[in-house]
């Protein structure tokens, strides 16, 4: 485990937070379920965190958070330098397309099967409103990543580990301040979970800022931090 820095190397800092919803109706008709209490964290930037706990326990409403999906009910998050929880709808779509912040879902929803993988990597620079010669960034980005075999490869040739080292590396393209990736093992077997673990420690070997919500034991052992929910509060 690497030392935490100093604030100004925070890439996400939370301070306090909770998220409380009500469900199954309006005010007094409506049932209160308290996703997360009272959560601190700080994440230095250049690291790979692991957001582990049992199902419900918030890490996916955490990593929301700090995708400006979502606001808290109450505390403090600030990611990449900028308040998360002052910024309006429109503000919150801008700081996420500025690069601030890469989601990376799953392949389904990520990648256009019909196109290599160097397509994809290019099209999601196109997304962002990147500029320049897209081909040779996409480039620098599979071979950094040990992906260059698959530059010219169909999306729907791969199997589903393959393709999330792709969506990995598409997410990677300009280099966002961190991205978020929940539970990017989920649908892969053994083999296919090792091997995007490894990449997901490849990408923050070259750089990057990682925060991964996970059950999978094999990116617990190649994080640089483990924080462990339970019931919305942090136990670890």
């Amino acid at each position: 485990m690497r030392p935490v820095g100093r604030a100004e190397e925070l890439v996400v800092e939370c301070v306090g937070v909770t998220r409380r919803y009500v469900i199954g109706g309006r005010g007094s008709q409506g049932s209160e379920v308290v996703a997360l209490r009272d959560v601190d964290l700080e994440v230095p930037t250049g690291m790979l965190v692991a957001l582990a706990g049992p199902s419900g326990s918030g890490k996916s409403t955490l990593l929301a958070l700090l995708g400006a999906l979502d606001r808290p009910t109450s505390g403090q998050v600030r990611v990449a330098g900028t308040d998360v929880v002052a910024l309006g709808r429109r503000e919150r779509r801008a700081f996420r397309r500025r690069q601030a912040v890469s989601m990376l879902p799953l392949p389904a929803d990520n990648l256009l099967l019909d196109l290599t993988g160097r397509e994809n990597v290019v099209a999601a620079a196109h997304h962002r409103g990147l500029v320049g010669d897209l081909g040779a960034r996409a480039d620098e980005v599979l071979t950094a990543m040990q992906l260059d075999s698959y530059a010219d490869r169909s999306c729907a040739l791969m199997s589903g580990g393959e393709q999330q080292r792709i969506a990995l590396a598409a997410c990677l393209i300009g280099s966002s301040a961190v991205v978020l990736a929940d539970e990017p093992t989920g649908a892969l077997d053994r083999a296919g979970a090792a091997t995007v673990a490894g990449s997901l420690r490849t990408a923050v070997e070259q750089g990057a800022s990682i925060v991964v919500a996970t059950h999978d034991p094999n990116i617990e052992a190649v994080a640089d931090m483990v924080v462990r929910l339970d019931h919305g509060r942090r136990v670890l």
